[in-house]
């Protein structure tokens, strides 16, 4: 084989790779855990399962109605985020709470409403101990709520598979710009 001939086999691959991932920013982001099947209850006491948010592009947060500093300001970026999206049928923010102990369906609704929530597009959810604890110490890496409440305060963005695909901080500005572009991204992602 000429050395042409092996640089064109060799090289042609990791051309297209690279065009591809130009004209897909999408493609750009990592791909972390995939969210499992979940069944949880939202702020209005309706069942919600995991596969509704399939084909949807989410972001969550995971918070707790008697925290006294760092979810009142999570819950206000949420509110702005999703002002920002009104009406986009492909986007979806979840609030799941760290606190299912305290935080029933109606003490959810309480909270939510104080934010502009709960919306079609906007969930806050609640669920066992165990379902909570899977999610954020096991899939999302964000907090843990077996034995001690505890929390991170960035966001998670979620693909329309399921495929955390990127983390930010939600007191950043530049975070959350990103975040908003990330978005757009992951809404134009070819399959």
């Amino acid at each position: 084989m000429s050395v042409r001939r092996f640089l064109a086999n060799s090289f042609l691959p990791l051309l297209l790779v690279f065009l591809s991932a130009c004209s897909d920013p999408a493609a750009k982001l990592p791909k972390y855990d995939k969210v499992p099947e979940f069944e949880m209850t939202d702020s209005l006491g309706h069942r919600m399962y995991r596969d509704a948010l399939l084909g949807k592009v989410w972001i969550a947060d995971f918070i707790y109605t008697s925290c006294p500093a760092e979810c009142p300001r999570m819950s206000s970026q949420m509110h702005k985020l999703a002002k920002d999206l009104k009406g986009e049928n492909d986007v979806r923010l979840v609030s799941f709470s760290v606190d299912p102990a305290r935080d029933t369906p109606p003490v959810l609704n309480e909270f939510a409403q104080h934010y502009g929530g709960a919306t079609p597009q906007w969930m806050f959810l609640t669920g066992t101990p165990e379902s909570v604890h899977l999610l954020a110490y096991t899939t999302f890496h964000v907090g843990d709520v077996i034995g001690k409440i505890e929390h991170s305060t960035q966001f998670a963005l979620v693909d329309k598979h399921g495929q955390i695909r990127g983390y930010y901080s939600s007191f950043d500005r530049d975070d959350l710009m990103r975040l908003r572009k990330d978005i757009e991204a992951l809404r134009k992602e070819k399959a």
